[in-house]
């Protein structure tokens, strides 16, 4: 039934912050939304694993980074690319993650 796949995906589905992401570790990028927030435009970096759903939310600077093109191309899987956090700056506190092809 649809409805009792579309409860099991709300389960699964978890939400992470950047600094819970262990540092220079490689993770798939299997699925891109570009989203509206009440905080502004956003890029939501989805992973699937086989018993959840990872969502990261990426820093607005990354928004205009990612064109509808590259969007398309990541979710029909003609790209594969990994987010990558490299950790904190020690000067202003910022995330620093990076996209990177292999």
């Amino acid at each position: 039934m649809e409805l009792s796949r579309k409860i099991q995906e709300l389960d699964s589905c978890y939400s992470m912050r950047l600094s819970s992401l262990q540092v220079d570790r490689k993770y798939p990028i299997t699925h891109v939304e570009r989203i509206a927030t009440r905080f502004g435009p956003a890029v939501v970096a989805i992973r699937d694993t086989p018993d959840r759903i990872l969502k990261v939310f990426m820093r607005r600077r990354f928004y205009s980074a990612f064109t509808d093109q590259d969007v398309e191309d990541i979710n029909s899987a003609n790209v594969t690319l990994y987010l990558v956090y490299t950790g904190q700056c020690v000067n202003t506190h910022a995330f620093k993650v990076s996209v990177e092809n292999q």
